[in-house]
């Protein structure tokens, strides 16, 4: 039996920066990985999800696309006032206005880090609704669904929005990763992580008829138990196939690591495209 290639070593990669030769060296991808790190910190909690990032150096100055993903928890609100709107000095936690102040910090920390002159930020932005979700997928998790205002069920809408554009190839494994990994730590201390692993395999398997990617494969093994004390858990599901032996198929990777109350747990994603 032949052993399974490993799905990133392998397979040729393209990578987020596109401008000088010499910014491609290994000593110049840490000044990459950091531009990266600040832009995804932007993001964290809220409902924004980095989707691509491309870096551009034109002679003394930064370019930098980022493609963000934004979850809208609640449908299309009713229209209100500008006077309205102004007199609310109240920022939510999770809107736009939030993650474009700390992209605009990020842009002053990065022209200090790279010592150059100039940093340009050019931001696309997805903006996903519920009611794009199928109508038939939203009644199989009417379960979910009758509880969005509730704390308990908090991740039910903008998650189904999220594995529909995944599943539809429009969204990277990245952010299914940081995802599961938010709500995983999240429902640590309340003891509501089956609930939620239980709302993933249903939303995955009811999606699965609309998928335009030829599979998807996740696993979490880590301690995210409170049964046992020391004791791991391995969780696995999968949609479609996953040939990680075969070299000339699209397979996409995303590892990451999280420390929950318990102690460490490791989240794989892979998603094969073609």
């Amino acid at each position: 039996m032949a052993q399974k290639a490993h799905p990133t070593a392998l397979r040729p990669q393209n990578t987020f920066y596109q401008g000088y030769t010499h910014w491609n060296e290994p000593r110049f991808y840490y000044i990459l990985s950091r531009i990266r790190h600040f832009i995804e910190s932007c993001c964290l909690g809220t409902t924004h999800y980095l989707h691509d990032i491309q870096i551009n150096k034109h002679a003394a100055a930064i370019i930098i696309t980022i493609d963000l993903i934004h979850l809208h928890i609640r449908s299309k609100k009713r229209i209100k006032s500008r006077r309205y709107k102004e007199n609310k000095l109240k920022i939510k936690k999770k809107s736009w206005t939030l993650v474009a102040s700390r992209l605009q910090t990020a842009a002053k920390l990065i022209q200090v880090f790279t010592g150059t002159k100039k940093t340009i930020l050019k931001v696309n932005r997805l903006k996903m609704y519920t009611r794009s979700v199928p109508k038939p997928v939203r009644r199989e998790i009417a379960y979910y669904t009758k509880s969005f205002h509730n704390l308990k069920y908090d991740y039910a809408r903008y998650g189904i929005q999220l594995m529909s554009l995944i599943l539809k190839n429009k969204a990277n494994t990245a952010c299914l990763c940081r995802f599961i990994e938010q709500n995983v730590c999240s429902r640590q201390k309340r003891k509501r992580h089956y609930e939620f692993l239980r709302y993933l395999k249903q939303g995955l398997h009811s999606l699965q008829k609309y998928k335009k990617i030829n599979g998807l494969k996740i696993q979490i093994k880590g301690r995210f138990t409170h049964k046992a004390k020391g004791r791991s858990r391995t969780w696995k599901y999968q949609i479609g196939q996953m040939p990680l032996s075969q070299l000339n198929t699209t397979i996409t990777a995303e590892y990451k690591q999280t420390q929950t109350g318990y102690g460490s747990v490791g989240l794989k994603a892979w998603t094969c495209k073609n």
